[in-house]
């Protein structure tokens, strides 16, 4: 047998479920989307957490965050203490925040903050799945180096999906990208934010937004030197854009604690922590 005829059998039965539903009446239609929803168990042994699966991107990828990122779970559970807040700016759907929820046992306050909407839907209900609404506060507003209204810029509208940019349609690999959909965001500065709605001042920090880190970075300088900030995560490209990341934050005085391979050459998650801290 052929690998294009055992493709075949493997994806016929889903083609023809998928035709027969959507050949049925619409009311009928949007029942079996409400009542098909899929819930799974997420990579983590230390506690039990769950995501809706609404995509292969979630399916695939968000499922195994902890297997993905092992560096930044031993970070939420060695770093955070009982009382501590955490910013996770580019939450997506929520995995790491609730991660911190769940392994501190509600005893940090997460702000999840996550601007692309499809996103932050399910982020929200993820939140709610695992009972974290006392801990986990998400907020969809992206964070940037000053506060305005800018655009958003989608690379596609899966639930899940990553690689999304604020401002210009730049990648963190400096190309330009033509984006799928673009939508006016609200951004603040995590200064103006803090100092505006009255929020605390986060111990940690946790940074995956693309490209614009050092903007994110730079609308925080106020935050950063206040000595509660103990810690920052975040994810760089190792060229002359990370190299400026490092060189802001040792100005703030911060130090590098650890660095940490990604996939993709040339990128890595990098840990901070102020300097004297014990760690």
């Amino acid at each position: 047998m052929s690998l294009a005829d055992r493709v075949l059998i493997r994806v016929l039965p889903h083609r023809l479920l998928i035709s027969a539903v959507r050949r049925g009446p619409v009311d009928y239609l949007v029942r079996v989307k409400n009542e098909m929803g899929a819930v799974e168990k997420m990579d983590y042994s230390a506690r039990d957490i769950y995501l809706h699966v609404d995509s292969m991107i979630e399916y695939s990828v968000r499922l195994k965050s902890c297997g993905k990122e092992p560096d930044t779970v031993k970070w939420l559970e060695t770093f955070l203490k009982d009382g501590d807040v955490l910013f996770d700016v580019g939450a997506n759907v929520g995995a790491y925040s609730l991660v911190a929820s769940k392994f501190h046992e509600g005893k940090i306050k997460t702000y999840a903050f996550e601007p692309a909407f499809i996103n932050y839907t399910q982020l929200c209900k993820n939140i709610f799945l695992n009972n974290c609404q006392e801990s986990v506060i998400p907020l969809p507003l992206a964070l940037s180096d000053r506060t305005r209204i800018d655009k958003f810029n989608y690379r596609d509208l899966i639930p899940g999906g990553a690689l999304h940019t604020f401002g210009a349609p730049v990648g963190d690999d400096g190309e330009i990208f033509r984006p799928e959909f673009t939508q006016s965001v609200l951004s603040f500065s995590i200064d103006d934010l803090i100092r505006q709605f009255s929020l605390p001042v986060p111990n940690h920090v946790k940074i995956d937004v693309d490209g614009i880190e050092l903007s994110v970075l730079k609308g925080a300088i106020g935050t950063l030197a206040n000595p509660a900030v103990r810690s920052l995560n975040m994810e760089i490209t190792e060229n002359d854009s990370g190299k400026q990341i490092i060189d802001f934050l040792g100005e703030q005085g911060f130090q590098v604690h650890s660095s940490h391979a990604r996939w993709k050459k040339g990128l890595a998650n990098y840990i901070f922590h102020r300097n004297g801290e014990p760690v």
